[in-house]
């Protein structure tokens, strides 16, 4: 896998529900008490706190009456969460049109050492600036 701009294990990667959790445990609070305070159901609540479901607006908006914790706190919190998630399985991303594609522009690009095949693509994604190499197919058709 193409090394994390930040650097974050997997095993490192924390739902922003694991913090509610925290919080609750610390300030001796019930989910249940927690989802009336903040306005949303105990289930959603509850998926949250489980890594089901993510922060919505309308929660963060609730655990800041709540809590006391500006809502950018949780929704910051929610975006960092999600921009590690997709960056450790960005692999997954990769399309079979993508491998077929690298094979024929890999030899005109220097590559750096090491790199698997899926490291490759995601480097050459980044290298070309596109969301996918079906992207550059389509591009050159286009000329």
């Amino acid at each position: 896998m193409v090394a994390n701009k930040h650097g974050i294990s997997p095993d490192l990667l924390i739902h922003p529900g694991e913090t509610i959790s925290d919080i609750l445990e610390e300030r001796k609070i019930t989910q249940k008490e927690l989802a009336q305070r903040a306005g949303v159901s105990e289930p959603f609540l509850s998926d949250v706190i489980h890594g089901k479901k993510d922060i919505s607006k309308k929660l963060a908006s609730g655990l800041e009456y709540a809590l006391g914790v500006p809502s950018s706190f949780w929704l910051n919190l929610q975006a960092n969460y999600d921009s590690e998630f997709l960056s450790l399985h960005e692999e997954d991303t990769i399309q079979a049109e993508e491998r077929n594609i690298y094979k024929s522009i890999k030899s005109d690009v220097v590559i750096p050492d090491n790199l698997t095949q899926d490291q490759i693509i995601i480097w050459l994604r980044r290298h070309f600036r596109v969301s996918s190499l079906v992207c550059l197919q389509e591009l050159a058709e286009r000329t």
